[in-house]
C-alpha cells in the first residue's frame, strides 16, 4: 500500500517577524512542492495539519513560505521543528528518463542475463549524480551508478542493469 503522503522537508525556523518558515527542503521538485497555493502537511508530534502556501522563495538554498496568510512570527512559532509533507499522489509531471525514488526501490534488480541481483532498497543522492544501492538474498549490498552507461531499462516490477566490472587484481 502507497504511503498518503510523501516528507518533503522540515521546518527549521522562523525568518523575520512577519509569519515566514525556513524550510531544509528534502524535495527534488521545490518549486512544484512549495508553489503558491499547493497543500502542505506539517507533523507535530502524532498530529498532521494541512496549510496553503501563501507565498515562497529561495533564501540561501532554504525554502522561505508563509502559510494560510499568517503574517506574525507569534502565529507561526509552533511549528519549528515540524516534518513537512505533501499528498503523495500530487506528483510534477516527468520526463520519460524521469523518476520517483519511491517508484524505484522496491524493484527487482537483473542483468542484460537475467541474473538476479537483487532489489532496490535505496536511492543514495551524491553531487551531481544518483546511486542505486541493491541488496541482494543474503543483504550484500551492490551500488549502480543511476545513469545511462548502467541502467538499461526500467519498468513497474524490474530495473535491468548493467553491473560494474570489478578487477581483482
Amino acid at each position: 500500500m502507497k504511503n498518503k503522503y510523501t516528507e518533503i522537508g522540515k521546518v527549521v525556523n522562523t525568518f523575520g517577524i512577519k509569519g515566514e518558515l525556513k524550510i531544509q527542503s528534502e524535495s527534488d521538485f521545490v518549486d512544484y512542492r512549495f508553489a503558491v497555493g499547493k497543500t502542505i502537511y506539517f507533523k507535530m508530534g502524532r498530529i498532521i495539519k494541512d496549510f496553503k502556501v501563501t507565498s515562497y522563495r529561495i533564501l540561501k538554498g532554504n525554502v522561505v513560505i508563509t502559510i494560510n496568510d499568517l503574517k506574525d512570527i507569534n502565529l507561526v512559532e509552533q511549528y519549528i521543528g515540524s516534518i513537512v509533507f505533501a499528498d503523495a499522489d500530487d506528483v510534477p509531471p516527468l520526463d520519460d528518463d524521469e523518476f520517483l525514488i519511491d517508484d524505484l526501490v522496491g524493484l527487482k534488480a537483473y542483468d542484460e542475463q537475467g541474473l538476479y541481483y537483487g532489489e532496490v532498497v535505496d536511492v543514495i543522492m551524491i553531487p551531481n549524480q544518483e546511486i542505486l544501492e541493491i541488496k541482494d538474498e543474503n543483504a550484500k549490498p551492490t551500488l549502480i551508478p543511476f545513469v545511462d552507461e548502467y541502467i538499461i531499462s526500467i519498468d513497474e516490477e524490474k530495473i535491468i542493469i548493467k553491473p560494474l566490472e570489478v578487477d581483482h587484481d
